[in-house]
């Protein structure tokens, strides 16, 4: 998961086909990382008490993603509110918009108003898109580098667990026919 995610990293607008398979590659890591954990604890844990470790473990596992996911939004957020004014004033301004209407077509376009827009020509409106992906392809670069912060100590935590293997027996908690 954390190599899958870092790697995402590496996306640029012009590589949708690597996004798509770092993506894939990602989210194999992400079962590969929660499934086995599952699998372990309900394994080590004694009968009884099966139903409330699995409960445990997605509770544990909902808590942990309701906080990476408000990590990785306030993240993206911010990088995006520094990000997208600059960038796509930027291409605009090569694109040859003169200085004194970036003001007011930044307005229109981070507000998304159509009316506005229509009296900009196609190329200053396709300069604006393209940096418009650029902000979002260097916030979103953002977020998977601090994956990567969240990651590298999980496999760390990970070479550090004991072997399950005396746990592991013929025996059936529950047999359900």
């Amino acid at each position: 998961m954390t190599a899958g995610c870092g790697l995402l990293a590496t996306v640029t607008p012009d590589t949708p086909a690597r996004a798509m398979g770092l993506t894939f590659f990602a989210g194999i890591g992400t079962g590969g990382l929660l499934l086995p954990a599952a699998t372990v604890l309900t394994i080590i844990s004694p009968d009884e008490v099966i139903a409330t470790i699995t409960a445990a473990t997605v509770s544990i596992r909902l808590v942990g993603a309701s906080i990476g996911y408000s990590v990785y939004f306030n993240v993206l957020e911010n990088k995006l509110a520094t990000l997208l004014p600059t960038d796509v004033a930027t291409a605009v301004a090569e694109a040859g918009l003169a200085e004194s209407q970036i003001p007011d077509f930044l307005g229109a376009f981070l507000g998304s108003n159509s009316t506005a827009l229509a009296g900009y020509n196609t190329t200053i409106l396709y300069a604006a898109e393209m940096g418009l992906k650029t902000a979002y392809t260097a916030a979103f670069k953002t977020v998977y580098l601090v994956a990567i912060a969240f990651g590298i100590p999980a496999v760390i935590c990970c070479l550090f667990l004991g072997d399950i293997r005396k746990y592991m027996v013929d025996r059936i908690a529950v047999d359900i026919h």
